[in-house]
């Protein structure tokens, strides 16, 4: 009967501490609405856009004339020897080669460009975070993509927009 009873309390003390409750205070933004409504990340987005859109229309340009470039060899096949024909293919190739080098260089170039500034974006929108976070006795910071369901109340996202808009 002793040891039910020390059983009986050891369950019992496990119940009753596994309830305790946390002062931590959690809270979640959302990093895409920052990005896209502040003002820096406003800039950003717009022109890595014009230097993507700018990329795009450079290589549609050089494809038509690539494609019309190939329909002009393609009707003198008739018309050219063997050979001659042969070799306008040859350096037909070795222009879209070059060009697919230039293309592939060129979009290497833009996403390392645009994780650069969205690195630098992003890391001092982490400090700006930090900083509330000590202000405001806030132990963790969720984004708001990795969260299911929570209280509005906990969604400074509003409040950390103001303060990188402030730091402009």
């Amino acid at each position: 009967m002793r040891i039910f009873v020390l059983i009986l309390i050891f369950f019992i003390s496990l119940i009753t501490t596994s309830n305790a409750t946390s002062d931590d205070k959690i809270a979640f933004i959302d990093l895409n609405f920052i990005l896209a409504e502040s003002l820096t990340g406003k800039k950003i987005l717009n022109d890595l856009n014009n230097i993507n859109k700018k990329n795009m229309d450079k290589f549609k340009l050089e494809e038509e004339k690539l494609e019309k470039e190939k329909n002009d060899i393609k009707k003198l096949k008739n018309i050219l020897s063997t050979d001659e024909y042969n070799r306008k293919i040859e350096e037909f190739k070795k222009k879209v080669n070059d060009y697919n080098l230039i293309k592939k260089r060129t979009i290497k170039s833009f996403e390392e460009a645009k994780n650069k500034e969205l690195n630098i974006f992003f890391n001092n929108l982490n400090q700006i975070m930090n900083n509330y976070m000590v202000k405001n006795s806030i132990s963790v910071i969720l984004d708001k993509k990795n969260i299911i369901i929570a209280k509005v109340e906990n969604d400074i996202s509003k409040e950390i927009l103001k303060i990188v808009n402030q730091n402009e």
